[in-house]
């Protein structure tokens, strides 16, 4: 039965029940509204595993009523479809599809929400589905479907399309562009377009491509049938593409090009698709490829372009096969450049030696007025302290030891432009020190006035720090030892100038012969300061001996610092935080003209030796400074004549010195040494001093547990002053190698060379103390006329105070105020103790005013006036 006969046989049933007049009650059951009805086309892109599918289902859910799913044919794999029936029409139905594989797990899906469906005709909607578990990174824009709100249109008819796709940005805007084969939009770059189809009949292809701001297209084609009557069962046909993208485009050197100089050309081109793609490079200048079908190549120019720069353009086209491509460009600035040339040069010093600095100074030119750099090299020595202005450039070099034997110096700077054009200069200089024998000078590095070591460092002589400059180990050793056939001589590492610096350093010596005793300059030591201010911290010096530790010869100082009795200018050098052992004469030493400023220094002695007597700190010939927080050990003699000392101060005319004045020896630790500390300066028939140096020795802890007198000479002290008018005050000494009653005339806690007692000193400052408030401490001592140390006959002394604060003042033992002394008379009673014959004691007054406190004992007295406030 045909249409028309059925729809003739409908009207005669209609007819019959009309004619019988049969009233029914109840509704017949038809729809009352006319049923909608949706053809989902599904499109499935090339990035899903399209040979896992096994079926594709689609889903309308009205806004009103039961949704209805239904399963889709596919007659090629990328595409399939099918209709949705019995929907109401009207607004508000979502559509949405999903990818199955075999097992039911869904590889993709899609959902688009407010498709209208009109009464009568099927609605539209192209889907394309997204992977669920895709985790690439896409670079074109979506297309989730589009709607149209017929599947078939009459010729002439208008067809309205509704674009639903997104940015992989949020923040980035779409454009559209919608075409067709044939029939008109009204406006083609809306998201909401109309179309009109041409007045013949057939199938119809119409495109939207979606492009992102980055220049990003997706492309989705599907077919419209054009119709009289609305048509039959269509069959659709659809694709999708999305256009490769050029993620990245560059040039090695960037943008700069040379004739005959190769370009690296980089690229990366990405398809959201997964296409293979193809490579094309075009270039507007004369040059080749060396493959141009390759993504990453070489371009090399091979004549210069007449225009100004960038003055040639390389372009890549990526295809995917598909019929989509992207293009983009970069220029390059092609020069067929000359080089650049020397215009001058100059340098500091021709003739050179070990330790000091040449600089060296070039011009230059560029004819294409390029930027330029310069590059320093030598065959021998340091470069270091490079420095550039506009077209010139300088450089210091220096050797800090040796140079190899047929190494004439030679320093080359080559100049380069930006195109790559270079010029060189050979600078040379005459060298008049010494030859390297078996071990090359050291490795180092020389950069803002800072020599540093690059590794352990073996040398035969001297190693020189310039003038100015810091010589940093950076953790790394520095042994000496002796040239073949030869011996060491001098410091292993010496100033040189007015100016350094040591740290982080560790000196030594190595199996170091005793052929001859060197005397001068020619004497071995560590360190050396030689007329220079600076600093050496942080670091060690150890070994540094002769005979295999048994030399006798007076040379072998770890760290010493020296400068002319008489020179102009006073040396300041600060010697921070060291450790040296081992030493053969002496450990650190100040000598000369200089400030020393010896703190927290670990010195070891090694302890008793026959062979030669050292000292451990040593102020000699009119240094003068600090020592502070020091450890000194085991500076301690076992043959005749002399002691070895911790702490030495040694001067006056019995020397041939100049004498030390002001140096202050405070609260170090000395232990197991001859002598302590020995103020040993001297007049010139070895008799006491006939003016005051005024030496401060106090708070110091001196020890020495071994009963033995060790030297032949013999003699142990704690403290030995010979006399000067030195304050030696509140030392702690101890052991019964310094104990008097171990060996009577040999062994001494204190010994002052001084004669009778005379007046009583007060040590500490005038105080200035609160009302009511305890006191700092002070310190009273008998001396000598001229302020030696030296006991009274009878130790007893009483205190007495007067002044406007003396009414209510109470005078104490503790430093608390709690602990009155007991009263005397008139005043308070306080004895003179210890070998340091001195009396400590604090004062608390009631009321402001002054205090004034006078000792008398034994016919000795002293005053002193403090504030009560």
């Amino acid at each position: 039965m045909n249409r028309a006969n059925a729809m003739r046989l409908a009207l005669v049933a209609s007819a019959l029940v009309l004619a019988t007049g049969c009233h029914q009650e109840e509704p017949l059951g038809v729809q009352v509204e006319p049923a909608g009805s949706l053809r989902v086309v599904t499109v499935l892109p090339r990035s899903l595993p399209l040979d896992t599918v096994a079926r594709v289902e689609a889903s309308a859910t009205p806004a009103r009523g039961a949704a209805v799913t239904a399963a889709l044919s596919s007659s090629e794999a990328p595409l399939w479809q099918g209709v949705l029936r019995s929907l109401p029409s009207g607004a508000g139905t979502s559509v949405g599809a999903r990818v199955l594989d075999a097992t039911g797990a869904v590889l993709g899906q899609v959902d688009v929400p407010g498709v209208e469906l009109l009464k009568h005709h099927d609605a539209l909607v192209v889907l394309v589905p997204r992977a669920t578990d895709s985790e690439t990174a896409r670079t074109a824009p979506v297309i989730d479907a589009v709607v149209g709100s017929r599947a078939s249109v009459s010729p002439g008819a208008a067809l309205k399309l509704r674009a639903l796709a997104h940015a992989v940005d949020a923040s980035e805007v779409l454009t559209y562009a919608w075409s067709a084969t044939s029939g008109t939009f009204d406006d083609a770059t809306a998201v909401d377009a109309e179309w009109t189809a041409p007045l013949r009949r057939g199938a119809v292809n119409l495109t939207l491509a979606v492009t992102s701001a980055r220049g990003a297209v997706s492309t989705l084609r599907f077919s419209v049938d054009v119709e009289l009557a609305g048509g039959g069962d269509l069959v659709h046909t659809a694709s999708l593409n999305h256009a490769p993208v050029l993620t990245e485009l560059g040039a090695q050197p960037v943008s700069q090009a040379r004739v005959g100089i190769p370009v690296t050309l980089q690229a990366v081109g990405v398809d959201d698709d997964g296409d293979a793609l193809t490579f094309a490079w075009t270039a507007t200048c004369e040059g080749t490829f060396e493959n141009a079908a390759a993504a990453a190549t070489r371009f090399t120019p091979s004549a210069a372009p007449q225009a100004a720069c960038d003055n040639c353009r390389l372009t890549l086209r990526a295809s995917d096969g598909f019929g989509a491509h992207r293009e983009r460009s970069l220029d390059l600035c092609v020069t067929n450049p000359l080089p650049p040339s020397i215009i001058g040069a100059s340098q500091s010093e021709t003739d050179v030696s070990a330790g000091r600095p040449v600089r060296l100074t070039a011009m230059a030119a560029d004819p294409q007025g390029e930027p330029l750099t310069f590059a320093w090299t030598t065959n021998t020595g340091l470069l270091g302290n490079a420095v550039r202005e506009r077209d010139s450039g300088s450089v210091d070099w220096v050797v800090l030891s040796c140079i190899p034997v047929d190494t004439p110096p030679t320093i080359t700077l080559t100049v380069t432009n930006l195109s790559g054009l270079s010029a060189t200069r050979e600078f040379t200089v005459e060298w008049g020190d010494l030859l390297c024998g078996e071990f090359p000078s050291c490795a180092a590095t020389l950069e803002d006035s800072r020599v540093t070591l690059a590794a352990d460092c073996t040398t035969e002589q001297t190693v020189w720090i310039p003038d100015g400059y810091t010589f940093d180990g950076a953790g790394h050793v520095l042994t000496a030892v002796d040239p073949r056939g030869r011996r060491f001589r001098g410091a292993v590492l010496s100033s040189l100038g007015t100016t350094a610096h040591v740290r982080a350093v560790t000196v030594a010596a190595r199996g170091l012969s005793e052929l001859a005793c060197d005397g001068g300059a020619a004497r071995l030591r560590g360190i050396l300061f030689e007329g220079a201010s600076g600093s050496i911290v942080d670091s060690e010096v150890l070994d540094v001996n002769q005979k295999e530790g048994e030399g006798g010869c007076q040379e072998g100082v770890a760290i010493e610092v020296r400068n002319a009795r008489d020179a102009e200018t006073v040396t300041r050098v600060e010697v921070l935080r060291n450790r040296v052992a081992r030493y053969q004469k002496a450990g650190i030493s100040g000598t000369g003209r200089v400030e020393l400023n010896v703190e927290d220094n670990q010195v070891d002695g090694g302890g008793p030796v026959p062979f030669i007597a050292r000292n451990g700190i040593q102020f000699s010939d009119g240094a003068t400074g600090r020592a502070t927080g020091n450890r000194v050990t085991g500076n301690a003699y076992s043959g005749g004549e002399t002691t070895g000392s911790g702490i030495l101060v040694a001067g006056g005319a019995y020397y041939d010195m100049a004498l030390c004045e002001d140096v202050v020896i405070f609260e170090n630790t000395l232990v197991e040494n001859d002598v302590g500390i020995n103020l040993s300066q001297a007049e010139e028939d070895g008799g006491p001093l006939s003016v005051s140096t005024r030496l401060r020795v106090t708070r110091n802890t001196v020890a020495h547990d071994g009963p033995v007198v060790t030297n032949g000479y013999p003699y142990q002290a704690g403290i030995s002053d010979l006399g000067g008018a030195n304050l030696i005050s509140q030392n702690h000494v101890s052991g019964p190698g310094y104990a008097r009653e171990t060996e009577p005339d040999v062994t001494f806690d204190v010994d002052v060379v001084a004669g009778a007692a005379s007046r009583l000193e007060f040590l500490t400052p005038i105080r200035e103390t609160g009302v009511g408030q305890c006191s700092e401490e002070l310190v009273v001592q008998s001396q000598d006329t001229r302020g030696n140390l030296s006991a009274l006959t009878a130790p007893s002394l009483v205190l007495e105070v007067a002044g406007t604060a003396a009414p209510g003042a109470v005078l104490y033992s503790d430093a608390t105020c709690t602990q009155a002394l007991a009263t005397s008379g008139t005043g308070w009673a306080l004895a003179l103790e210890g070998p340091q014959q001195e009396a400590t004691f604090y004062f608390r007054a009631t009321q402001a005013g002054a205090l004034t406190l006078t000792a008398t004992g034994d016919g000795a007295s002293g005053t002193q006036a403090h504030t009560v406030r």
